[in-house]
């Protein structure tokens, strides 16, 4: 607690006008805290405002009128980005996937490092935001909104951070509109036609041939490319064609069942006669990532613009053509929300042609003719 307010009034130095105000801490010790005014008459306002911080928030909001963006944001690594520790399936502390938060906070603080965090404004948020979308990425490419969107969110859990520490009154984010729109991202919509699936198969030999037993079980199965590289032997039950997903392993922290069909349990035998026979280890064998030699089987297929995650969405789209009820699918996807399941569900050439003829079908039973043919 703070101790007795002794004294306020506003100083000049150096030219300038500045609101302080003079109090004892806890230890006993008098501070003066001190903030730019415009005027005399501002600075007493502000003054007056200091005292009323103090006693509603305590001295931490003193702390953080000289805390740098930079000094918190290594405070918010320390404490939310360090990698995750499990007892059992269960996280305790830390994050699974904190390395592209540390990137993100990374441009952050080139960005902000040095102002006051107590002086980042809404608007200071929203000249962060434009100018990224500006800025070109390594690659000389345009910079996506999701990119600069996952940016915000860490910024906007840092800034939340430093409001639950008490060093902010209010996160700035929440002083205007909205900084982050989902709805301005550009969602992917491609998936793999039957055709473009036995191209690509056919080239998955060889110096490949690890990758067809990957994509089949991604395909049919709709396990995220994460799942997949850490699913151990003990895990999967040939004889009931069963997949046991671990909670450690998924986004949600949620374990799931998974079926398997026939050409997955075929590719999963041949690579489980083919092990070393161990339950403890990774069934595909993979423990870093196959986008080069993906990409290559992709350009020797004559595939364009298809990414591994893209199998998901392929698999989750065929399990609702197929009839599966949505809520069913979601629970073998391992999604939580109806908004991003819906996402993963696209419309391909023969859905989108198959939906016009059962409306055609309707439309013929129900025209008024039909109609008048049935109650004659």
């Amino acid at each position: 607690m703070a101790g007795k307010q002794r004294d306020r009034h506003y100083r000049i130095r150096h030219g300038k006008i500045y609101a302080r105000i003079t109090f004892t801490d806890a230890s006993g010790k008098r501070r003066d805290l001190m903030r730019l005014a415009e005027s005399k008459t501002h600075a007493r306002e502000l003054a007056v405002q200091m005292m009323r911080e103090l006693k509603d928030h305590g001295e931490q909001i003193v702390d953080a009128d000289r805390m740098p963006f930079r000094q918190l944001a290594e405070l918010y690594k320390e404490a939310r980005l360090q990698p995750a520790q499990y007892q059992g399936d269960r996280k305790i502390v830390g994050r699974r996937s904190y390395q592209s938060p540390q990137a993100y906070l990374r441009t952050l603080v080139e960005y902000l490092g040095s102002k006051r965090i107590r002086n980042i404004t809404h608007a200071d948020i929203e000249k962060f935001k434009l100018e990224r979308l500006k800025t070109p990425t390594k690659k000389d490419q345009e910079r996506s909104i999701a990119s600069v969107n996952r940016e915000l969110e860490v910024l906007r859990a840092v800034l939340r951070f430093a409001a639950q520490s008490g060093w902010l009154i209010k996160s700035p984010f929440e002083t205007g509109e909205s900084l982050i729109s989902k709805a301005d991202e550009v969602q992917r919509e491609r998936i793999l036609t039957r055709d473009e699936e036995a191209r690509l198969l056919a080239v998955c030999v060889d110096r490949r041939a690890h990758l067809r037993p990957l994509l089949i079980t991604a395909l049919d199965t709709g396990m995220r490319r994460g799942e997949l590289f850490k699913l151990k032997w003990s895990d999967v039950d040939l004889d009931k064609k069963l997949i046991r997903v671990r909670a450690t392993t998924t986004k949600t922290m949620r374990g799931r069942i998974i079926g398997m069909t026939e050409r997955a349990v075929i590719e999963l035998q041949r690579l489980w006669a083919k092990s070393s026979l161990d339950p403890d280890s990774l069934v595909f064998g993979i423990t870093n990532t196959v986008k080069t030699a993906f990409g290559a089987a992709c350009r020797d297929a004559k595939i364009d613009n298809f990414r591994f995650h893209d199998c998901r969405h392929t698999a989750i789209t065929r399990m609702i053509q197929a009839g599966m009820p949505p809520m069913q699918v979601m629970k073998i996807s391992g999604h939580t929300q109806m908004t991003t399941f819906a996402r993963y569900v696209n419309i391909d050439n023969d859905t989108a042609r198959n939906v016009a003829a059962a409306l055609d079908t309707f439309q013929s039973i129900n025209r008024p003719e039909a109609l008048s043919a049935v109650v004659n």
